[in-house]
């Protein structure tokens, strides 16, 4: 188990950047555009990243989001959400 950081970088109105770290290197991530099923879109990358580098989501000791997103944005909400889940 390691110590990894999740982030979510929003950048623009439409575009949300994933990324896990392992201390301050990235070690993958990837760009989603934030619209519609943006819910399952995010879960399933959150998934297929972390499977893909045999990450367990427990190994996921903090998750910091960044960028600009009105807070009554229905994406934000679900952001939001996503990352509370991930630090329990």
């Amino acid at each position: 188990m390691g110590n990894y950081k999740a982030s979510f970088d929003v950048i623009g109105r439409n575009d949300l950047s994933v990324k896990i770290w392992k201390g301050k290197k990235p070690i993958c991530g990837g760009i989603l555009t934030i619209g519609q099923d943006f819910d399952i879109v995010l879960i399933r990358t959150l998934d297929k990243i972390l499977r893909s580098n045999k990450i367990e989501r427990l190994s996921l000791k903090s998750v910091e989001i960044s960028g600009k997103m009105a807070s009554s944005a229905l994406s934000g909400m679900i952001l939001r959400s996503v990352a509370k889940a991930l630090e329990v």
